[in-house]
Formats: structure tokens, C-alpha cells, sequence
């Protein structure tokens, strides 16, 4: 991309208005994309990203409306476009990645005839053509076995097969801007990074020009050419992504997104208790060739989604259990605390073989052991308050009287950093993060041993990710708690965890000090999760430049 290339795409002092809403959700935004030109738009929750997509091809949801400026494709006003010309513009002059491609697609047809429907929209071509034509598009974006899959319906494919859907159907018409919006949130690290290379080569290949909106800096400084930080509607800084790593940015806000993205704090001091040194103390938790088998609906077939696992934490240790979807992680920590009934091996807890203990046996274990849900908003009854939502685990112990209950309750919101405002609050009024801390503030309500942290760090806004890394570590020291860390994000590993175990199809493949399995990775399985890790720092190579990865799905 050169300073001659044309300008595909510009954004002239844009405004957009909500009915009711007491703030514009965006305020003068400024920016022009050029041909060959990745943009990344980064901001937190509630920055306006998503809006100004949606601004952009006139596709405002609800009462929005743009309320000053204007945006120009191809150097045309969108404003001045007829009902025609803007439903053409929506796929042939700028298409639109959204988050959530399952979502994005029709559930009940099958995802060929999806993509045979646009194209016959925008080319006018027959049904065989078009059907032809479907089945070359999905081989062109790596799409195994494309005849097969387009026969399929979208919750028959994986997260990154069907985002590769998606960008069929956006490159269908051959658009020349192509706006991707959060369009690899939730992916493991290894289909992001598959989804984002092959969207970002056949960008370069089509000579686009693409605008990535994320809250990953990492993802900016692998990709794009240029960064722009939005806060509250406003696009308060815009530079090279090169100058905005090496120099550092001009706005404050901006600087705190890459401090909080940035650093890495080392886990808690490896010595006495808290420590992964003390190899001579006996082990808090030791599970031993623990199995668990699902049966396939429909058939005889058995899922080993955990397939003789065998590992141990003492007490004060974080071990870290990584793994892509579907590895048998979460069913690895549901059967710890019989959320799961586990077929067969051992669980010891505290010296105490869990597994041949009736439910009532296991009670007083399970106040000892206690887990924090990947998905709050799912775990958290909608009906109750963080009153009663943090009370609850309560009135399961000891008796007590609603004062004390009360007064435990703004303990324990006061330790995971809740402001006590929220002690009516319902989960819906709640910030993603908030019901992270309402959760983590249940678990601790009985004074647990052992925690586990399904997926603590994921979806969540850069400064919000890095508060809950600081608040587990923060807990970890304070209460000297041991913990299994289930995750994807790799950096939060390097922050939180002594050790770290690496679990492919239900096995554990590879275990160790977190640090020698980073440094020294053994397991090809390793080296692919380490290698999907985008850091922020300046490549003396863009990412978009390097070898196509294999796809294996």
C-alpha cells in the first residue's frame, strides 16, 4: 500500500444519534482507508465500534441515525444513494465480518444453498452455476472437504468452519472494503489465527481494504498498517502501527489499553506455601487415569472427552490446563466437582478419594472445591439480585443471621472489587466484567481450598481482562488458594500459573513449569498453541506477509 494507492473508503467528521440516548454514540469521527490498507479500530465495550460499522453501509440498528458528517465509497456519499444503489453497495462495495458466524447464518438451510442465494442476488447467474460457484468459493477459503460441507447446516460445523462461511459469503460479490467486526471472537487461538490469515491474504489478493475493529492489540500489531483507539464515541488517536508500538501513543487512554495488554506480571513468588518449589509437600488435589465417556446420539460410537488424565496441585499452586475447544477441558473440571459423574480412576482430594463418596459424603468436599463459570451471564439467575446471588452459597454453612449474611456479602464484594452500589443490581445491569467478580465472589463465599476458573479471561476488554488476572493473583496471595486454570489465552498463563498442562482430545500431551513449557515447548501440539500467540510488539515481518498456516479442521 502506497500513498497513491485510491482511496476506497473515507469517514468525514461522522455523528450518529440514538432516541433517548443522552450522549451521541459517535462524535466526528475521521479517517480515510486506502486500497491495500488494514485499519485496526481498537476500543473497549461501548466505544462505538460496532455503530460505526453499521454507520458506514447505512445499516443502523433500532432508532440510530447519522447526525452529522458523511461517509463516501468510492468517493460517492452514501447519504445521496437510492434504496437500490445502498443494497448494492451492502456486499459489492463494502461487506460486512460480524461476530458470532453461527449466528450470522440462517439455521435451518444448508450453508451452500446460504452462499448460492447471494451469489444469485449480486450475479445473476442460474442455480447449477450458482451452486458451482458456491462449492469453488468454499475451496478457496480452505474449506476441507468443500462438496460435503456445503451440504451441511450451520451448527453441524465447527466455530472456524463457519467463519469461513462468512467470509465466502462476504467475498462473494467481490466488495473493495471489507469490514470485520470482532469477526474472531471466542475462536481458539489457533482458528483465529487460521480465520484471520485467510481473511487478511485474500484482502491483499483482491487488493481491499480492510477495517479489523477488535479489542486485541496483538491481532492490530500482526496485521495492520494503521491503529485507531475509540473511547465514547470518539476517535481520539489514529497512527502507524509501527510509530504507536516504538514511540509509544500520544493519548493516555490509549497508553493505558497498551499497558494493560502489555504486561505480563510473574506468578506468585515460587517459595514456602505459595510456591511451586515445595515438591516434597504432598498434593492437595492428585487425580489419576480419570476417564470420562459420552455416547453420540443416534449411534453406538463413545467420545473420550477425558482420556486417562492424571495430574496434581498442592496447596498455594495454579496449574494451567490449555487446550483448543473440545479438548476436555471444562469436562475435566465439571468432574472434579461432580458436575460431571467421572467412569472411572482417581480423585483425591486432601488425601480423600472423592469418587466412591455418596452425595452427601461429598458435601463437605464440595464447599472446599468450588468453580467459577466460563459464561456468568448463564450461570447467574437472572431473577435474583448480587444479594442474593452472593448469599446464596451461605445459607447452605453455618447459620446466620441476615446482618451477618449481609455484612459477608460487602466482604466479599469489597475483595473481588464490586462497588457496593451493586448490591441491588440485577445481572443484565451488570458489565461483563462485574458478573466475572459476581462469580468468582460466590465461589469464595465458603472459604474454598481450590478453585477452578473455567475460561476467567475470555471475550472480555483489554483493561477489564488484565483487572481479573490481577484480582485471581491478588486472591491467590491473599488466601493462599490453589487453583486450576482452565484456558485459551495464553498470556494470562505466563501471568497466573507455576505450571501448565496441555490437553489434546482428552489426553494430556505435555506438562511442566510454565515457564520451561513456554521456553522449551517438547509436543508439536505446543509449539501450534505457542506459535497462535500474537504479541504486541513491531514484526520485522507483518504477519499478513508470512507462509499461509495449515488448516486442520
Amino acid at each position: 500500500m502506497s500513498d497513491a494507492s485510491p482511496t476506497l473508503l473515507e469517514v468525514r467528521n461522522l455523528s450518529v444519534s440514538f432516541a433517548h440516548a443522552d450522549t451521541p454514540a459517535l462524535q466526528g469521527v475521521s479517517f480515510s482507508l486506502k486500497q491495500g490498507e488494514i485499519i485496526g479500530i481498537v476500543g473497549e465495550t461501548g466505544a462505538g465500534k460496532s455503530v460505526l460499522a453499521r454507520a458506514i453501509i447505512d445499516m443502523l440498528p433500532g432508532t440510530g441515525r447519522i447526525s452529522g458528517g458523511e461517509v463516501l465509497v468510492a468517493g460517492q456519499p452514501v447519504a445521496t444513494m437510492t434504496d437500490t444503489e445502498k443494497r448494492m453497495l451492502r456486499g459489492a462495495g463494502v461487506a460486512l465480518i460480524g461476530t458470532n458466524a453461527k449466528a450470522l447464518l440462517d439455521p435451518v438451510v444448508k450453508v451452500g444453498e446460504q452462499i448460492a442465494r447471494v451469489l444469485r442476488a449480486h450475479r445473476g447467474i442460474g442455480k447449477a452455476q450458482a451452486w458451482r460457484d458456491s462449492i469453488h468459493l468454499f475451496e478457496q477459503v480452505g474449506i476441507v472437504n468443500p462438496e460435503a460441507r456445503a451440504h451441511a447446516y450451520p451448527h453441524e460445523l465447527s466455530g472456524g468452519m463457519a467463519q469461513r462461511v462468512v467470509i465466502a459469503m462476504a467475498l462473494i460479490a467481490q466488495p473493495k472494503v471489507l469490514l470485520a467486526d470482532d469477526a474472531t471472537l471466542g475462536l481458539d487461538a489457533t482458528i483465529q489465527l487460521q480465520v484471520l490469515d485467510l481473511m487478511v491474504q485474500k484482502a491483499r489478493e483482491l487488493g481491499l481494504g480492510v477495517v479489523l475493529i477488535t479489542h486485541d492489540l496483538g491481532m492490530v500489531a500482526s496485521y495492520c498498517d494503521r491503529v485507531g483507539i475509540m473511547r465514547k464515541g470518539q476517535l481520539i488517536e489514529l497512527a502507524p502501527v509501527r510509530s504507536f508500538l516504538q514511540e509509544g501513543p500520544r493519548q493516555r487512554y490509549s497508553r493505558e489499553l497498551l499497558e494493560a495488554a502489555s504486561v505480563r506480571p510473574t506468578p506468585m513468588d515460587e517459595s514456602g506455601d505459595a510456591g511451586a518449589g515445595g515438591g516434597s509437600r504432598p498434593p492437595l488435589l492428585e487425580v489419576v487415569d480419570l476417564v470420562k465417556t459420552f455416547k453420540v446420539d443416534g449411534s453406538k460410537s463413545v467420545v473420550r472427552a477425558v482420556d486417562g488424565v492424571s495430574l496434581s496441585i498442592r496447596k498455594g499452586e495454579t496449574l494451567a490446563l490449555v487446550g483448543e475447544s473440545g479438548s476436555g477441558k471444562t469436562t475435566m473440571g465439571q468432574c472434579l466437582v461432580r458436575l460431571l459423574a467421572a467412569d472411572s480412576g482417581v480423585i483425591r482430594f486432601d488425601g480423600q478419594d472423592t469418587l466412591p463418596l455418596s452425595d452427601r459424603g461429598f458435601r463437605p468436599i464440595r464447599r472446599r472445591m468450588q468453580m467459577v463459570f466460563q459464561e456468568p451471564y448463564v450461570a447467574l439467575n437472572p431473577r435474583w439480585t448480587v444479594r442474593d446471588l452472593v448469599a446464596e452459597p451461605l445459607k447452605l454453612g453455618e447459620a446466620m443471621t441476615r446482618a451477618d449474611q449481609t455484612s459477608r456479602v460487602l466482604e466479599l464484594l469489597d475483595l473481588v472489587g464490586i462497588g457496593r452500589n451493586r448490591l441491588e443490581s440485577y445481572p443484565h445491569e451488570l458489565t461483563a466484567g462485574e458478573q466475572k467478580r459476581v462469580g468468582i465472589a460466590r465461589a469464595l463465599s465458603v472459604r474454598p481450598d481450590f478453585v477452578i476458573f473455567d475460561e476467567p479471561t475470555t471475550a472480555l476488554d483489554i483493561r477489564v481482562r488484565a483487572q481479573i488476572i490481577d484480582l485471581v493473583r491478588d486472591l491467590q496471595a491473599q488466601m493462599g488458594l490453589s487453583a486450576l486454570f482452565i484456558t485459551h489465552d495464553l498470556n494470562s498463563v505466563r501471568s497466573l500459573a507455576h505450571y501448565v498442562a496441555v490437553m489434546r482430545h482428552g489426553k494430556i500431551v505435555e506438562q511442566g513449569e510454565t515457564e520451561k513449557i513456554f521456553a522449551s515447548p517438547v509436543e508439536a501440539y505446543t509449539r501450534k498453541l505457542l506459535d497462535a500467540e500474537l504479541p504486541i510488539e513491531v514484526r520485522a515481518q507483518p504477519r499478513q506477509n508470512l507462509p499461509h498456516m495449515e488448516v486442520h479442521e
